[in-house]
């Protein structure tokens, strides 16, 4: 097949053409014709030559940009081919199969509870109690010791002013309120003294001995039954103790001039009981409650320290504050003036904006007898847990309570529509959610 003619050689081979007949004019021309016709057609057998040439290299880098952009289509569709991705399942049948691994996940279930109701026709007495898949965990033994175990470092209300105003302003204070006119005797009388928990001894007080005819002792097996059996307590085995504080000889005798000097309403009737033995606790909340009466406050709150460290004197060997198992028997009489003077304690630190201290107070007013309280303690403590910045406790404590059974008789203070209030707040103030959780359990009357 001859080659294919570009533009301009078509044109020359036109030009050629044209001037071929022109050349033949006569027979005796004819040589010369010939020799110009040959010539011509040499010069376009040349011209055709160097065309083609021409040709073949502006056809070559066409074809292999051709042969080029074959291989990348065939490496492209080899790519393709190499990475197209698997086939995805429809739907329908992605349904379906989430169906069926339903449905064995339920055969599975079926069969699990088939065998728990077999096993429990079989052991009645390990059945569980409900069927749910939540199950509450049971609390510790020693989580209610835990929640009334006092703290040391939270009784003392100077600590606390110390924080709100420094130690400079506590000190002048302090300084400025108390009397110059102690002497070198009295100090060293104050710094002889025994260290005291619950109070802190003043210069001014009296000389105090050990136990001032107060002493303390362990309830046996036999009194602990009595008092459970007259409250109508079942008998639980708890780890907890409990005591009972006793008068001696000249205690009792003072206690009985003390009742007489009350019922005559004369205050110097108690000066004269003071006179004569000076750590009596009951004498000493009465005069008191007479400086109350006055309003001089501050002389109040300094008897009842004396009184709260009156009974502290008498607290030794396994009594303490601190484990959270110590009970004081209400119903004995020698105990009752502790949990007075304890309770005005509280309400003396309210009134002085301690709030975290006077929660701890009243944890301790609760701790000595929690399933009675018969200072009302929890009462304080719904306020004060909020105020005094430990709403986590009055959670803990609503959540033992709710998830453990009290007893028959005792004190439940989940039921308590103020600290069920109290936790809800705690919970909003905290993780910002928990009062809807108080309504449905306390509806609103109405």
């Amino acid at each position: 097949m001859p080659p294919r003619l570009n533009k301009r050689q078509q044109r020359e081979l036109e030009e050629l053409s044209a001037l071929g007949p022109s050349d033949v004019v006569s027979s005796d021309e004819e040589p010369v014709g010939k020799a110009k016709s040959r010539s011509a057609m040499s010069f376009s057998a040349h011209l055709l030559d160097v065309d083609e040439h021409e040709v073949e290299e502006d056809d070559e880098p066409s074809t292999s940009a051709l042969e080029k952009s074959r291989k990348k289509k065939k490496g492209k569709k080899k790519g393709d081919a190499s990475s197209t991705p698997p086939v995805l399942p429809s739907k329908n049948e992605k349904k379906a199969a989430k169906r069926a691994k339903a449905k064995e996940k339920k055969a599975g279930d079926d069969e699990l509870e088939q065998a728990l109701a077999e096993l429990s026709l079989k052991y009645p007495s390990n059945a569980p109690t409900s069927t749910s898949t939540t199950t509450t965990r049971p609390p510790p033994p020693n989580a209610l010791s835990a929640l009334l175990a006092v703290s040391l470092a939270h009784l003392d209300p100077a600590a606390e002013m110390r924080k709100f105003f420094g130690s400079k302003v506590v000190r002048s204070s302090a300084s400025t309120t108390g009397s110059s006119s102690n002497s070198h005797g009295a100090q060293k009388r104050a710094a002889a003294t025994q260290k005291s928990h619950l109070t802190r001894p003043q210069p001014g007080w009296w000389s105090a001995s050990q136990r001032e005819g107060l002493s303390i002792r362990a309830l046996d097996h036999a009194e602990v039954r009595d008092k459970e059996k007259r409250h109508g307590w079942d008998a639980e085995g708890r780890e907890e103790r409990w005591w009972t504080v006793e008068y001696s000889q000249r205690y009792k005798s003072m206690t009985k001039v003390f009742i007489q000097a009350v019922m005559s309403g004369h205050p110097d009737a108690l000066w004269e009981v003071q006179r004569k033995l000076p750590w009596h606790a009951d004498n000493l909340l009465q005069l008191a409650e007479v400086y109350r009466h006055r309003e001089e406050y501050a002389q109040a709150v300094d008897f009842v320290d004396r009184a709260l460290f009156t009974y502290e004197r008498a607290f030794i060997g396994a009594f303490t504050f601190t484990a959270g198992t110590s009970r004081m028997d209400f119903d004995r009489v020698e105990n009752r003036p502790f949990f007075l003077a304890v309770h005005r304690q509280i309400a003396d630190l309210q009134r002085r904006g301690c709030m975290r201290t006077a929660f701890e107070f009243a944890r301790l007013l609760y701790s000595l007898d929690p399933w009675a309280d018969p200072h009302g303690a929890l009462f304080h403590l719904d306020l004060l847990g909020l105020k005094g910045g430990t709403g986590e406790w009055l959670v803990s404590l609503w959540e033992y309570f709710d998830s453990v059974r009290a007893g028959k008789g005792r004190m439940d203070p989940s039921v308590l529509p103020g600290v069920g209030y109290a936790r809800a707040l705690a919970m909003r103030m905290g993780e910002g959610e928990g009062v809807r959780c108080f309504f449905p359990r306390f509806p609103r009357g109405g």
